[in-house]
């Protein structure tokens, strides 16, 4: 209970320490903010079962209580902060970061159609992707801004969420438009693999499996890079809906006996890329073992029958 007397303390002292003004206010209105819901979002999240209050003591729920209140208390602080900013500062260099984290505070605070108002209008605002340094820290931390990259997977998420499936897939679209910018390959796949679970449950929950599957197969095999367990499980249940786990086992095998290579031109040097066609999809082999040719066939087929034997979609077939 002594925290919680604490936190009380800290926003007592925020809010009126709020009432100073300074040159660089517009600074201090964005830290402010910032600070309070990156502290909202670390120190007060209830990290337990939210259903779980049967084994809780009367303590423990009267500070969960409470913690709830003070948390959407300084949330509602942290939006009061950025709407100040941009209010009277239209022109400042962090108007852009100042509504994509109000847009984020809303989200905390589960007010999902002002979050909405908030990243259409970022959206629909001069705000650039490319602007160095990302737009904060903390939950906030990227290398670039990615301002609309953004509002456009937070858009589709809330249309999906609302069950607007068509209206997420306008927004996912729109992600072509803005593409996420950032220099690590790992995250690149990590973004990869996010738009594809998007898709695909866009597509499956619109019945348009032939689309769900366009999108889904050609990551059923694993990269390196990041992990695609969700999609694999995600391509399985939706492949069964048409096929049996048998004739996908017998197609996905035959598949690997005819390895398509194709050389290609990437960063103005020519490699050869290795492929498979499995139920009429291209899938792209991308394994170090390919990397750097092969000496023979049979190397070839070996190295591919360690990608199938070993690939997590493979091992749901076979269970």
């Amino acid at each position: 209970m002594k925290n919680i007397f604490i936190t009380l303390g800290l926003l007592l002292t925020v809010t009126a320490f709020s009432q100073k003004k300074d040159k660089n206010e517009d600074r201090i209105l964005f830290e402010r903010a910032l600070a309070l819901q990156e502290f909202a979002d670390y120190d007060l999240r209830d990290r337990r079962n939210p259903d779980d209050t049967i084994s809780l003591t009367t303590e423990e729920r009267i500070e969960k209580d409470l913690t709830k209140e003070i948390r959407e208390k300084i949330l509602s602080k942290a939006i009061d902060g950025y709407e100040e900013l941009i209010k009277d500062y239209p022109k400042s260099k962090l108007i852009f970061r100042a509504l994509n984290n109000k847009g984020y505070a809303e989200l905390q605070s589960d007010d999902t159609e002002k979050a909405k108002e908030t990243f259409l209008k970022v959206l629909n605002s001069g705000a650039n992707d490319k602007e160095k340094g990302g737009i904060g820290s903390g939950i906030m931390a990227e290398p670039y801004a990615n301002y609309k990259n953004r509002a456009c997977k937070i858009l589709a998420e809330i249309e999906v969420e609302n069950k607007n499936y068509q209206e997420a897939l306008h927004y996912l679209d729109q992600t072509k438009k803005y593409p996420y910018r950032h220099f690590c390959g790992n995250e690149h796949a990590e973004n990869d693999l996010y738009m594809t679970r998007m898709y695909s449950k866009c597509y499956l929950a619109l019945n348009d499996y032939e689309k769900a599957y366009d999108v889904l197969l050609p990551n059923i095999i694993e990269n390196g890079l990041a992990s695609n367990h969700y999609i694999v499980e995600l391509a399985l249940d939706a492949l069964v809906k048409k096929y049996t786990k048998d004739e996908l086992k017998v197609q996905f095998e035959n598949a690997f006996q005819n390895i398509i290579t194709e050389k290609e031109t990437r960063n103005k040097d020519e490699y050869n890329y290795y492929y498979i066609r499995f139920l009429n999809r291209k899938i792209l082999l991308n394994s170090w073992d390919f990397y750097g040719g092969f000496a023979s066939e049979e190397e070839m087929k070996k190295a591919a029958n360690k990608i199938l034997t070993e690939s997590g979609f493979y091992k749901l077939l076979t269970k």
